[in-house]
């Protein structure tokens, strides 16, 4: 299934206006969400996919057409959020997760090699500076390797149950989980 679920996906990537493709089962069906850029013709988008969801499944599907949004929030609420990841001073397998906004700083520790204390950091850290940041880390996937390092970060706001997502690549896998994290999250930062 997972073969198919895969062809489906990298075709759901190439229609025009597409941004991001999240497919996942639920009780007996499909829930595919796409991302649409500004602009896209949504009715005309969902229709496409449809025929793309005929070609590769029998069991039902639910297409979700998501809008980029068109404005994006003002960033005067303490300026944009800057990251650092260092090895921790204090030996041992751990990562420092070092945050800034304005004037703010604060460290976070994470554990080395485990790129969901990675992103788990990075969300209190931004707790602690003060951002509304009721999320929890719902998974962190790998892309593979011909669309080049990174990782898909999936964040579910916990009050909300809405779900965020952010791509991003970095030297190592700790640093793009970091740069996923906040990739989900740019938008309420």
């Amino acid at each position: 299934m997972s073969a198919t679920y895969d062809a489906l996906e990298l075709e759901l990537r190439q229609l025009p206006g597409v941004l991001f493709v999240a497919l996942a089962d639920r009780d007996g069906s499909v829930v595919i969400e796409l991302v649409a850029s500004q602009g896209a013709d949504e009715a005309r988008l969902r229709e496409e996919a449809a025929h793309c969801v005929a070609r590769h499944l029998e069991e039902p599907a639910d297409i979700r057409v998501l809008s980029q949004p068109r404005e994006r929030p003002p960033a005067a609420r303490g300026g944009r959020v800057k990251l650092v990841l260092a090895l921790s001073a204090e030996g041992g397998p751990a990562i420092e997760v070092h945050l800034s906004r304005g004037s703010q700083r604060c460290t976070q520790r994470a554990i080395a090699g485990d790129t969901a204390s990675v992103a788990r950091a990075v969300i209190e850290g931004l707790r602690r500076l003060g951002a509304h940041a009721p999320f929890e880390v719902v998974g962190l996937h790998a892309l593979p390797p011909d669309w080049g390092a990174g990782l898909v970060a999936v964040l579910r706001d916990t009050a909300t149950g809405e779900l965020r997502r952010g791509v991003a690549s970095g030297p190592t896998p700790a640093d793009a989980a970091a740069r996923a994290v906040l990739a989900a999250l740019n938008r309420s930062l």
